[in-house]
């Protein structure tokens, strides 16, 4: 038989996310097709053969 009083507990509660924390999550998206670019851009030899 099933127990008809049972306790629920509380659905846990998130932070809200600081401004910082949301400009370092904008900035790592960002990186992620930025940084082989730059890498290409900067360590591609500009001189000819």
């Amino acid at each position: 038989m099933a127990d008809i009083q049972v306790e629920r507990t509380a659905e846990p509660q998130y932070e809200d996310a600081t401004l910082m924390e949301i400009v370092l999550w904008i900035i790592g998206i960002l990186m992620i097709p930025l940084v082989p670019i730059v890498m290409v851009a900067l360590l591609t030899p500009h001189t000819g053969m």
